[in-house]
């Protein structure tokens, strides 16, 4: 009588679909987050003035602390090549960071008014 020999149990976990796995879950987070985002360039305005309605007819455009312009999600150094992308025909919001000095707005200021656009205002937070 023949009796059965004991087979060795296979000690090894292949780890490789595991590490597939997570490097593609990681990669999916990093690209899904900067997604979430959508583009929008967060600035901590000072309180004070009215609520704005929003619509699809606001320009907006963003100053944060060092001074960069955002109009569109595209980055301005310039001032002057920010009014060439602007409609000269609507307002045009201004949404500064609270941190940003002053001379960065005024100097955007300055630019819209001797381009002509007369339509600009400044966003602050709604005071409770």
């Amino acid at each position: 009588m023949k009796l059965r020999e004991k087979k060795s149990l296979i000690s090894d976990v292949n780890l490789s679909p595991i590490l597939d796995l997570s490097l593609m879950l990681v990669i999916f987070l990093a690209v899904t987050t900067e997604f979430i985002n959508g583009g929008e360039i967060k600035v901590q305005v000072p309180k004070g003035g009215a609520a704005i309605e929003a619509s699809s007819q606001v320009v907006k455009v963003v100053v944060d602390k060092w001074g960069k312009i955002y109009y569109q999600g595209k980055e301005f150094k310039d001032p002057l090549e920010l009014v060439k992308a602007l409609p000269k025909d609507r307002r045009i919001y201004i949404k500064a960071d609270r941190e940003t000095p002053y001379r960065f707005v005024f100097n955007l200021l300055d630019t819209l008014r001797k381009a002509g656009i007369k339509k600009v205002s400044l966003v602050g937070r709604k005071v409770d």
